[in-house]
């Protein structure tokens, strides 16, 4: 498909500089490069945003009379460009999101969500639309509601979404996954300390919960998270979910609780476009991606159309045992150990050789479980933390375990550790 377009691409060029003059043409048409179609939709690049942003306003519908009097049928537009001073930004995982139309609605509420002092948009990512933002703190909100559910498939990037909406926020939230709730939930009701927990819920604060769907067959649980509810619209407090499933698909639903879900702003969090592809496997990729590897990785983005973990194991393959540095150093379980340990011990005022060392007072002892909570939020294995800690995965499970419960019974240790993740 790649071929065909850049095939359709050399044949218009003659036709473009006709429509728009000669030296119009060189000015701004002809530095423009074709990517991608995918849904009727041609992707173009340009060598800068401002290149891009002046055919996308004065050009955009000249090119698409043009390109679909040569196919054969009505197409659309994109222009984007090169980003070549952002690639170096984003990392594997990513380190922050890769805004595209799989995404953009989940993207664009939750930066309304956030005070206008703090909100970056980009129209590069955002397409055509430009937002002017005061200094004011208060968040404007896109749409009149404080419940938000966020759902879609497995690999999509919901939870690092939420995650790095949570780290944009200059004040203190509230996470909680599903299974950590239930456990807190079941410790409280075992306790009868239900209230305590339902006034830590309350509080005035953004509640965010991962993988709701985990809620069905669990009838408590769900009465309890409805007057949760209740009492936080009536505070009007954020409240976020993120479910696999819409709420109306999760099973054993109490219909109190699925009316309240279905009464907040609901959007899906779809597979990555096609743009969305190629932005993340041109970061996984880092330079070669513009030069010598530009070719195979736009049409490893055509091929490939499932989740992003999917996307990193096609590109992986398609390297065989030829990994770029890069993705190597971005990959590295002890970079990401070493961030979390120096933040740690900033934290708690220990050395990062005490830490990972044999010690076993309570103060050193929670610091180090906590620190192995947060790598395993991090992504990185029971193995991994066991192998910088100098411990066996077994010790590493018990940890965490062991910090669970604790969790369970504390909201104030919680808290902490929701300022620190």
């Amino acid at each position: 498909m790649l071929l065909l377009l850049e095939e359709c691409w050399s044949r218009v060029q003659d036709t473009l500089r006709e429509c728009v003059g000669v030296a119009t043409y060189e000015a701004w048409i002809e530095g423009l490069r074709p990517v991608l179609l995918e849904r009727s939709t041609i992707y173009l690049e340009a060598d800068t945003r401002l290149a891009a942003d002046r055919v996308r306003a004065l050009f955009s519908s000249t090119l698409a009379e043009v390109l679909s009097k040569e196919f054969g049928t009505d197409l659309n537009i994109e222009i984007q460009a090169r980003e070549a001073d952002r690639l170096e930004e984003l990392e594997v995982s990513p380190q922050r999101p890769i805004i595209d139309d799989g995404n953009r609605t989940a993207y664009l509420v939750l930066q309304s969500l956030l005070p206008a002092n703090r909100r970056r948009m980009d129209s590069a990512e955002l397409g055509a639309e430009r937002w002017e933002f005061g200094g004011d703190v208060q968040p404007n909100r896109l749409v009149p509601s404080s419940l938000y559910v966020f759902h879609g498939p497995p690999g999509v990037g919901k939870t690092f979404l939420l995650r790095w909406w949570r780290e944009q926020m200059p004040l203190r939230s509230m996470w909680f996954d599903l299974t950590d709730l239930l456990r807190a939930f079941q410790r409280v009701h075992q306790d009868k300390r239900v209230e305590e927990l339902h006034q830590e819920l309350c509080a005035d604060l953004p509640l965010v919960i991962d993988e709701i769907h985990r809620i069905s067959h669990k009838p408590a649980l769900q009465a309890f998270l409805q007057n949760v509810l209740r009492t936080r619209e009536a505070n009007g407090s954020q409240t976020i979910f993120s479910s696999r499933w819409h709420p109306r698909e999760v099973r054993d639903l109490d219909a109190s609780l699925s009316s309240s879900l279905l009464a907040g702003f609901v959007a899906a969090i779809e597979r990555p476009s096609a743009l969305g592809r190629l932005r993340y496997l041109r970061a996984l990729e880092g330079k070669p991606s513009r030069n010598g590897r530009a070719l195979a990785i736009e049409s490893l983005a055509q091929k490939v159309t499932g989740s992003y973990p999917e996307i990193r194991g096609a590109w992986a393959a398609s390297r065989g045992q030829n990994l770029p540095p890069r993705y190597l150093e971005l990959i590295d379980p002890a970079r990401v150990f070493g961030r979390v340990r120096d933040r740690i011990a900033e934290r708690y005022g220990i050395s990062p050789s005490d830490l990972c060392g044999k010690g076993q007072g309570r103060a050193l002892s929670r610091a180090r479980k906590v620190m192995a909570l947060l790598c395993q939020q991090q992504g990185l294995s029971g193995g991994e933390i066991g192998r910088f800690l100098k411990r066996t995965r077994a010790a590493v499970s018990y940890m965490l375990l062991s910090l669970q419960k604790e969790l369970d019974k504390s909201p104030d240790l919680r808290r902490e550790v929701e300022g620190l993740a």
